[in-house]
């Protein structure tokens, strides 16, 4: 799962398991001990590190909470003794089934080549490129958080630093030379999952920016034999 990359923010704890090969990331709140989603690392050793954890938060009072978590995994939540909130789901594109064509994709279609013709252009910026461009990624983000008046999030999101955004490859929406709207981007082992983090436009972007950037992405990925884009968690 891309959301894996959230370890690396560095705003949580991380307990490893005996093998040094899996590990909860979680952060602590009052009382609550969160864990950031399921385990990372090898099915097998979900149950053994998550009994682990419950074990800990009981040694020093703590109440076991693991937020965004897979269907695939709740049996074992149910073993640890927890109950169950649902707080929205998870959407998911099929890139290989992923088109613009036919008429249920003319509306993204339609709004893709209008961001075109104004004279936006995609591209793909490694990690060296991103550090090199860091001083104009953080103008983009400075003015898109001021006009949101907004302050920076954290956690089960990513938040704009240099040291956590050189370590991935960034989708850039580039128009006269100056980038108008980027994203970090995650990828996964074996080309399972790719998926963004930190958003940011510029106020002089032109409207369906973001969309474009999404497509984009997808049609790239889908070129590279990436399985799935994940498009992130959406409150009920």
């Amino acid at each position: 799962e891309s959301s894996a990359r959230l370890a690396l923010l560095g705003d949580k704890q991380l307990m490893l398991n005996e093998r040094h090969n899996a590990f909860i990331m979680y952060g602590i709140s009052g009382r609550s001990w969160v864990a950031m989603g399921d385990p990372v690392g090898p099915v097998t050793e979900f149950e053994d590190l998550a009994w682990d954890f419950r074990e800990r938060c009981d040694r020093f009072g703590g109440w076991p909470v693991f937020y965004q978590v897979s269907p695939d995994h709740l049996p074992l939540y149910v073993d640890l003794g927890l109950g169950f909130s649902k707080l929205g789901e998870e959407a998911r594109v099929s890139l290989g089934e992923f088109t613009l064509e036919g008429p249920a994709r003319a509306h993204l279609r339609q709004s893709h080549r209008k961001v075109q013709r104004e004279g936006v252009e995609f591209e793909i910026a490694t990690p060296a490129d991103v550090v090199r461009q860091m001083a104009e990624l953080r103008r983009v983000s400075d003015a898109w958080l001021a006009a949101r008046h907004e302050s920076e999030k954290g956690f089960s999101l990513g938040f704009f630093s240099a040291r956590y955004l050189a370590r991935f490859p960034a989708a850039i929406a580039r128009r006269a030379g100056y980038i108008v709207a980027f994203a970090n981007l995650w990828e996964t082992a074996g080309r399972e999952e790719l998926s963004v983090d930190l958003m940011r436009y510029a106020e002089d972007a032109p409207k369906g920016v973001m969309d474009f950037l999404f497509v984009e992405l997808m049609l790239w990925g889908k070129a590279r034999g990436y399985k799935w884009f994940n498009l992130g968690m959406a409150p009920l």
